[in-house]
């Protein structure tokens, strides 16, 4: 960017000083309510929604986001009713609760994006969520099935990027690796081509990005939402 140089009143200040300002005037001017009481983002502070089937990578590929720039994205642990994995943190990865917490928490309307995937329960803390997207200093992560994106699409403003396996057969690899027990195994398969499909239906949904390595999957995915969110990697 040029360096010129406006001049009035003896007052001087140069174009990136006025960009500068600028930036940082929009980074607070994040919501606006609606007479709905909905939530309108601008377009610098969108949370970024990475969704796909189950077992494509998501989880691996977020995580190197947060290891690589932990002072720009921020993840927001969804509150669960499935049983804890092997090497999860409470609190970290999810919050696990009891069905009937759950049940209590959405009574209370304190859940927003509440999803349902194989007999269990997921959702996000909505007053969280909202003052993470007021606060505007980090990217959002979310991650949600395509069923409750078309459920909260029109509620929030979102930047969706979807990851995709490079095969049915390496899906099902993947699924086997992460400890599926084999009578779930089909129904699991089921699900997560159902979900790729309804993905691709989706025509909001335009950048998708397959997970056949996940380092060349990470530098492309990057890459990407560098160009999403400019003012975020300005000086990185």
């Amino acid at each position: 960017m040029s360096m010129s140089k406006i001049k009035k009143n003896d007052i001087v200040i140069s174009e990136e000083n006025i960009m500068n300002i600028l930036s940082y005037i929009i980074s607070y001017l994040i919501i606006e309510e609606n007479n709905n009481n909905n939530i309108k983002i601008n377009y610098n502070n969108k949370p970024l929604l990475i969704l796909g089937p189950s077992g494509v990578g998501k989880d691996t590929i977020i995580n190197m986001l947060l290891e690589k720039y932990p002072e720009i994205f921020y993840k927001l642990p969804s509150y669960t009713t499935r049983e804890k994995r092997k090497g999860e943190i409470d609190g970290k990865d999810y919050f696990f609760i009891t069905k009937e917490e759950f049940k209590v928490m959405k009574d209370e309307n304190k859940l927003f994006g509440i999803q349902e995937y194989n007999d269990n329960f997921y959702a996000s803390n909505k007053s969280k969520l909202y003052e993470l997207i007021k606060k505007g200093d980090k990217i959002i992560i979310l991650n949600y099935n395509i069923e409750t994106v078309k459920a909260i699409k029109d509620e929030f403003d979102f930047n969706y990027i979807a990851i995709f396996p490079p095969s049915e057969d390496e899906l099902r690899n993947r699924l086997k690796n992460r400890g599926t027990k084999p009578e779930e195994l089909e129904k699991r398969m089921q699900n997560s081509l159902r979900e790729k499909n309804l993905i691709i239906e989706a025509n909001y949904i335009k950048d998708i990005f397959t997970n056949d390595d996940k380092n060349e999957c990470f530098k492309k995915i990057e890459e990407h939402i560098k160009k999403l969110y400019p003012s975020f990697f300005r000086n990185v």
